[in-house]
């Protein structure tokens, strides 16, 4: 069964590229899911939108697989906790 994380990237994938779920695996890499650079911006945007993350050029341009785009999700999700949020920094101003 999926986590949370890995079933929401899934249907974000699903949602931009126009293709049923149940055909993206973990292990899927975005190149044949047939994710071209313009899809890529798209879904990176959409991921940013839904997580309230904002992924840094450098790791987005390493992501090759749904596990990566998962794993780095993970990873800023988890930084975001422990540390104050963008919001209660612009709520502070």
């Amino acid at each position: 069964m999926l986590d949370e994380i890995t079933e929401k990237v899934i249907s974000t994938l699903a949602t931009v590229k126009r293709v049923p779920p149940d055909t993206i695996k973990p292990d899927s890499s975005l190149a044949d899911l047939g994710f071209d650079s313009l899809d890529t911006f798209t879904l990176l945007f959409e991921l940013e939108s839904k997580f309230n993350i904002s992924i840094p050029d450098d790791e987005a341009r390493n992501i090759r697989t749904v596990n990566d785009i998962v794993e780095g999700i993970r990873k800023l999700v988890a930084s975001q906790g422990s540390g104050p949020s963008i919001e209660s920094a612009q709520a502070a101003e």
